[in-house]
């Protein structure tokens, strides 16, 4: 296997790699390629855990700073990830140790998310995540409301 073709067609050159890993065929396996997807595919995941949860703080910061445009959609994206987020870490439960640091990092794209959408100052926000991940992931906590939508 050449390095053409990993760089032209990586669908087809994974599919080779694993039918040489399945024949065992170790001596022709593109090990320095196979391990870069390895770890492409961690971060992958990171990134994807990253987004949930940067679109739900961004949602509930909506939620709370514009209470007059609460409505059906931001609910249905605030249910939904906290579902996905969820799941991901079903998934791929070695992310939790990396959720303060995702969070951090989430925070901060959510936030300029919600500058935004809403037009509303910078100082508007907290400069940190107002809340722990236990609080944003509660199904019942809907930020500055006293009920439930």
């Amino acid at each position: 296997m050449n390095e053409a073709a990993y760089d032209q067609d990586l669908y087809t050159w994974s599919l080779q790699q694993a039918q040489i890993l399945r024949e065992r065929k170790f001596d022709q396996a593109d090990w320095e390629h196979i391990i870069e997807e390895i770890e492409d595919v961690s971060k992958s995941e990171k990134r994807a855990l990253q987004s949930f949860i940067e679109i739900l703080l961004m949602h509930l910061l909506k939620w709370q700073y514009q209470p007059a445009y609460q409505g059906r959609s931001w609910k249905f994206t605030i249910i939904e990830q906290r579902k996905r987020i969820i799941e991901h870490l079903q998934e791929n439960p070695g992310l939790k140790n990396k959720l303060p640091e995702l969070i951090n990092r989430a925070y901060g794209y959510a936030v300029a998310g919600a500058i935004r959408e809403t037009g509303l100052a910078t100082a508007h926000f907290p400069s940190d995540c107002p809340w722990t991940f236990e609080v944003f992931m509660d199904e019942a906590f809907w930020p500055g409301s006293d009920i439930n939508p």
